[in-house]
């Protein structure tokens, strides 16, 4: 832990900042390793040569509010589980400094697995090799599926390329969606109707050791990570939203067994809050994705069946896939049915002053009349698309127009008339 001097150095207002995302000025020279700088390694800093990308710098008026990161194990009653202990390698255009960073149980009583996980062992001593630490951190956090996907979005009417097109919890269920907790990254806040999916927060990201290792291992997995913290921001906007959270079990609980409050999530959530686009996985770009449009994308542009088969069984699949040509069916059925009746009143023969002859006329009119009804609201049906569809690739072309410009409002009224 911190010595007293480096603790209220932390806690201060200066503008070097102590989270996930912060870091000295300058990387350690290659081979050495002062004392100064074993001290860093316990107070948890950042080096540049462990992030690929700046954090620092932002202005509310370019990027959005700064604010001042503060460290997440100074949350209350949440001790490290984890420290970090440098590996000397070969200097190598991939480690220029030839220092790596190893997690390793903290000194004070440190678990030796990743916290929230025991299967993934800190050592490598997992019996499953899919639970290797390195592995697992891929698995639970790339989203390179959904990736490829996204540069071919914008042709299937994606409304909002950003990444505030986030409803919080409580208002998800205002629009009747059922939450479903998921581990898949891929398949987080992708929604189907009545249900969204969304992946918990894992209890390692509470450690600073994880942000700094990962960093340093594997950027495209801190990128991941990064854009995934970012997107809580938006779901959890409200103390209902934390309440929902802890209720379907989205958060984790601290070392000492407990939830933190809605302050301490609040001042843990805020350092994820100002990071850019450029900063994070192309996934996350994006906030909420219809599942429906992803299934239609890997259909049109990767030649699978669907993104993610929502049913278990062939029988309901065909089910919910033979709807739409059932529905077709009966309605040209009930076309050609008129078009009979008209058709064989048209061939009856009845005098001028026969009873049945208003019923002739009834039986040839009344058809047209239906077939025109159901023409009527088959062409506002289609009108009513095309003009959404119009509308939702206008907001993505604004969308995207605000990105490029560094507009970080981009997308943020997305969620209906009133919202």
């Amino acid at each position: 832990m911190m010595g007293a001097a480096a603790e209220s150095d932390v806690r201060s207002l200066a503008t070097t900042a102590a989270g996930p995302l912060s870091r000295p000025s300058s990387p350690p020279p290659a081979g050495e390793k002062t004392e100064s700088q074993q001290s860093s390694i316990h107070a948890m800093t950042m080096t540049p040569s462990r992030i690929r990308r700046n954090m620092t710098g932002l202005t509310t008026a370019s990027k959005g509010p700064g604010c001042h990161w503060s460290r997440i194990e100074d949350m209350a009653g949440n001790k490290p589980q984890m420290k970090l202990e440098e590996i000397i390698l070969q200097a190598t255009a991939e480690t220029p400094s030839g220092i790596r960073l190893s997690l390793v149980p903290a000194d004070d009583g440190g678990k030796p697995y990743l916290p929230g996980q025991p299967r993934v062992y800190l050592d490598g001593s997992s019996s499953d090799p899919n639970d290797a630490l390195p592995k697992y951190l891929v698995t639970s956090h790339l989203t390179k599926k959904t990736d490829r996907l996204l540069k071919w979005m914008k042709y299937i009417f994606v409304q909002t390329p950003s990444y505030r097109h986030i409803m919080p919890l409580h208002h998800q269920n205002a629009h009747d969606r059922e939450i479903k907790v998921d581990e898949h990254p891929c398949l987080h806040l992708v929604w189907y109707y009545e249900r969204i999916f969304i992946k918990p927060v894992p209890a390692y990201f509470y450690c600073q050791a994880f942000w700094e290792y990962i960093a340093d291992a594997n950027p495209e997995v801190y990128e991941a990570c990064l854009g995934f913290m970012r997107s809580y921001y938006f779901l959890i906007k409200y103390e209902v939203d934390f309440e929902l959270a802890i209720e379907k079990r989205l958060i984790p609980k601290k070392s000492n067994g407990e939830h933190p409050t809605y302050e301490e999530w609040c001042n843990f959530i805020r350092q994820f809050s100002v990071a850019r686009d450029d900063q994070v996985s192309k996934r996350y770009e994006f906030g909420e994705l219809r599942l429906s449009r992803l299934n239609m994308a890997s259909f049109f542009f990767r030649g699978k069946l669907a993104f993610f088969h929502i049913w278990p069984q062939w029988g309901s699949f065909l089910t919910a896939s033979l709807a739409p040509m059932l529905t077709i069916f009966a309605i040209c059925s009930v076309i050609l049915n008129s078009m009979q009746v008209s058709l064989q009143a048209l061939d009856s023969n009845f005098d001028d002053d026969d009873r049945w002859l208003s019923l002739k006329t009834a039986s040839i009119w009344f058809p047209i009349g239906v077939s025109l009804l159901i023409a009527a609201v088959i062409t506002l049906a289609l009108v009513g698309i095309l003009v959404m569809a119009v509308l939702d690739i206008w907001t993505g072309i604004k969308t995207r127009r605000l990105k490029r410009k560094n507009r970080w409002e981009g997308g943020e009224k997305t969620h209906g008339v009133i919202w």
